[in-house]
């Protein structure tokens, strides 16, 4: 059985995807054993444990999920990640950003299914100023294209009326209300670290270091490997974000389904999009929602400061900052440039 697991839970937005990859990247070159950070547990190679996790949330129904989503579980990814666990000699990773929205219940059951290994949380944090935008560069990408300021008008709706307490699949705030997370953690597993995502990308390792800090286990390397953008989701532009949004629009009008919407994405970063030299701005925040933010965001951090737990990093990280300079939204002119470079590779392309 393994001595510990150390259960990295995201949330979302906040560099999972990286750390994710580093950690395959190292077993794939035998850095560090296969067994201390298990890809191969359902016949094919994964770069995290989503899967197993989700159908061990899944099985206990306490998971939200869109009716067509991991419809294929029926428990055996879930068996099979407990043994990858129970056959490790030594201490074992797993990272799975789904599992910051699970309740309670579904925590507990994640901590039960691992019995008797005791489980050690690392969640990584990120401020909302950054969050929020990337989650709807997010839901444009996953094929929707509801307006920017309606989803964060959303967002808002479901803070104020704490929609994540009573509903299942309203699990924003859930992952984002980082201290109401870390106490429902605490609650279930043996520790809780913190780990918090510089507002920087100057030393782009710094993230890795911390992690490896909060995760505390021997022979993992100070200097990650360097892992290419289109493995670690490349990020998109305001301007290319808000042209997606309308191709999606106008996808969905001509009758296309989420999967052709997304194979259109996919033809879009393979062809060079996102490698033109106008790409536009960071996308931020619209003005009028900066302040109400700002104010979630001191709220959130002071709720945090109360639960006594380790943090590698900086809690002031997660604050708004006057040196963090925030582009807003971009003008009709970038968007419309990025439009008309999407729709001339997509003719290219389309045959």
């Amino acid at each position: 059985m393994a001595r510990r697991v150390v259960l990295h839970i995201g949330p979302r937005k906040t560099a999972t995807t990286y750390l994710q990859r580093i950690l395959q990247s190292l077993v794939k070159s035998r850095t560090i054993p296969g067994r201390s950070y298990p890809l191969r547990t359902r016949g094919r190679f994964d770069h995290n444990q989503v899967p197993g996790l989700i159908d061990l949330a899944r099985i206990h129904d306490e998971i939200g999920l869109q009716d067509d989503a991991w419809t294929h579980l029926d428990g055996s990814d879930g068996a099979a990640l407990v043994r990858a666990v129970q056959a490790a000699p030594a201490d074992v990773v797993l990272s799975a950003e789904a599992m910051s929205v699970l309740r309670e219940p579904g925590a507990q059951a994640i901590v039960d299914a691992f019995a008797p290994a005791p489980v050690d949380v690392v969640i990584t944090l990120r401020g909302l100023n950054r969050v929020l935008p990337s989650s709807w560069q997010q839901h444009i990408r996953n094929g929707n294209y509801m307006d920017y300021l309606d989803y964060l008008n959303q967002r808002a709706h479901e803070r104020d009326n704490d929609i994540d307490k009573s509903e299942m699949r309203r699990g924003f705030w859930r992952a984002y209300r980082y201290g109401e997370l870390t106490r429902r953690w605490q609650s279930v597993a043996r520790s809780v670290t913190l780990v918090t995502v510089p507002v920087t990308a100057s030393d782009p390792a710094l993230t890795w270091r911390r992690f490896k800090a909060a995760a505390d286990i021997e022979g993992w390397p100070e200097v990650p490997p360097q892992i290419r953008e289109d493995r670690a989701n490349v990020s998109l532009t305001g301007a290319e974000t808000y042209a997606l949004a309308q191709l999606n629009l106008d996808a969905r009008t001509d009758g296309q389904g989420r999967r052709e919407v997304r194979a259109m994405h996919k033809r879009l970063l393979r062809e060079g999009w996102t490698e033109r030299t106008d790409r536009g701005r960071r996308l931020g925040l619209p003005a009028s929602m900066r302040p109400v933010i700002a104010e979630w965001m001191t709220i959130d951090v002071d709720d945090l400061r109360q639960c006594d737990v380790p943090v590698c990093g900086d809690l002031d990280e997660l604050l708004p900052s006057p040196a963090d300079s925030d582009p807003g939204l971009p003008d009709e002119h970038e968007v419309a440039r990025a439009t008309e470079a999407a729709q001339l590779l997509l003719a290219q392309t389309s045959g």
